[in-house]
This record gives C-alpha cells, sequence and structure tokens, in this order.
C-alpha cells in the first residue's frame, strides 16, 4: 500500500473515531452553537456597530464563534488527542507499522480541517437562518481561504503544543489555559474596542486575533473583493510554520508520565 493509500485509510479511521466520540463532537461541534445562540439572546438585538469592522452584533457573532470552532476543532482537538494517543503508548506502536510519519501526521491534520471547515459551514447556515446574516460569493471565498489556512496552521499548533503537556489529564487543562483567556482578548467573546490596551496588545501577538480578524472582515460591509486582510493572513501563516518547526523538532512518540 502507497503512502497516500495509508494516509487516506489512516484518514478515515481517525474520522471514525471523531464522529464516535460524543464528548467531542458536543465540544468541537454543539458547543460551539450554543455559544452562537446564548450570546445572540444577550447581546443580538445591540444596534451599535463595532468601530473595527462596522459591524452590528448579531453579524459580529457569526466569524467570531467560527474563529473559536476552528480553533477548537484543529489547536485544542490535536492536542487532547495526540496526548492522549502518546500516553497510552499508541504513538510509539503506530511508529513500528508502516505507517509514514507524514501520513499519520496528514492524517490527523486532513481531518482537523475537514471537521473545521464543516463546523464553519455549519455556524454559516445557523447566522443565515437565526440572524438573516448577508452571505455572498465573494464572501464565501475569503471564508473558505481563511478556514481552510487558519485550519491548517492551528493544527500544527496543536502539535506542538503536546510537547509541553506532561501527561494525559493535564492535556484538557493546559489546552483550555492557553484558549479561553485568548478567546476573551482576540475579540472572540465581544469587540476589543473597549479592552484595556494591554489587553489588546495582548491578543494581537497572537494568531487568535489574525483569524478572527480575517474572518471580520470577510463580513464587513467596508470590504471589497474577498475581503481578506492578507497582513493579518500572513501572520497566521507564520505562526503555522512556526508550530511546524518546533513540533518536528521536538515531537515526542514516547510517553511522559513515568519518567
Amino acid at each position: 500500500m502507497t503512502g497516500f493509500k495509508l494516509l487516506l485509510h489512516q484518514f478515515k479511521f481517525d474520522q471514525k473515531l471523531f464522529w464516535r466520540s460524543p464528548p467531542t463532537v458536543f465540544f468541537s461541534v454543539a458547543l460551539p452553537l450554543v455559544f452562537l445562540f446564548l450570546l445572540g439572546a444577550v447581546f443580538g438585538d445591540a444596534a451599535e456597530r463595532d468601530e473595527k469592522y462596522g459591524l452590528l452584533a448579531d453579524e459580529y457573532l457569526v466569524p467570531a464563534i467560527m474563529t473559536l470552532g476552528i480553533v477548537s476543532a484543529t489547536f485544542v482537538n490535536i492536542a487532547m488527542v495526540v496526548t492522549y494517543n502518546r500516553e497510552m503508548g499508541v504513538l510509539k506502536r503506530l511508529r513500528g507499522t508502516p505507517l509514514p510519519t507524514w501520513a499519520l501526521v496528514g492524517a490527523r491534520t486532513v481531518t482537523a480541517v475537514v471537521n473545521a471547515a464543516l463546523i464553519a459551514t455549519v455556524i454559516l447556515v445557523a447566522g443565515k437562518v437565526a440572524y438573516g446574516v448577508d452571505v455572498t460569493a465573494t464572501r464565501l471565498a475569503g471564508m473558505a481561504i481563511a478556514t481552510v489556512v487558519g485550519a491548517v496552521s492551528f493544527s500544527a499548533l496543536g502539535f506542538a503544543v503536546t510537547v509541553v503537556i506532561p501527561s494525559q489529564a493535564a492535556a484538557t487543562a493546559i489546552t483550555n489555559m492557553i484558549v479561553l483567556p485568548l478567546y476573551f482578548v482576540s475579540g472572540v467573546f465581544g469587540s476589543v474596542d473597549d479592552l484595556p490596551e494591554g489587553l489588546a496588545a495582548v491578543g494581537e501577538f497572537f494568531p487568535i486575533s489574525h483569524l478572527g480578524a480575517c474572518l471580520f472582515e470577510t463580513f464587513s460591509p467596508d470590504a471589497t473583493g474577498i475581503g481578506l486582510p492578507l497582513a493579518d493572513l500572513a501572520i497566521v501563516i507564520a505562526w503555522g510554520l512556526f508550530g511546524l518547526v518546533f513540533a518536528a523538532l521536538r515531537f515526542d512518540w514516547e510517553p511522559h508520565e513515568g519518567r
């Protein structure tokens, strides 16, 4: 069996594992929808537009929760699942099979990208049905590019962060400790217009805010063409390359517990 066929076989296996795990499906697919409708019920009637993108509250929520969904399906999911597999000895055993390393990593990444695209689509449809968010062909093109680039980059970061996760028990705590504060300072749970300058600067440094900026800009009424801010897209790509290099140099196939 060729490397590509092995990758495809592993991808199908990873998809089955994902959809057969109710907690994973809930936190990756259902939870972003819960946030969308919950925040929509609280802030959706606000008539003010945010200063940066000119979006109403319900328009703002859709790309914001899309950002959360993409990060959850890629960075969070990969960090937890790969750590679990490492600590259970699965990665060690897989390394002794004919499955090439690139095929294993590629299959996990493709799984994450497909799931992220699905989640983004579900959120977009929900935003259209519930809030009447306008969807155009150019907007869809911009969102598709941002989703795929963001999903690949955050997948690389998910592999990278497993290096610093010492155990299976710590995986959930560490990934949430990283992403939850960044959601707040990156504009996912509300505009950063009212944040203190220091917190806004922290958000600007990390890639979640730049992925969000790519999606927010595609929804902006002032956007031209596909509306992608190339500088923000480049920063997301740069973080992904950093994650890829870091993971390639430091990734560990052996369990950390018991050392």
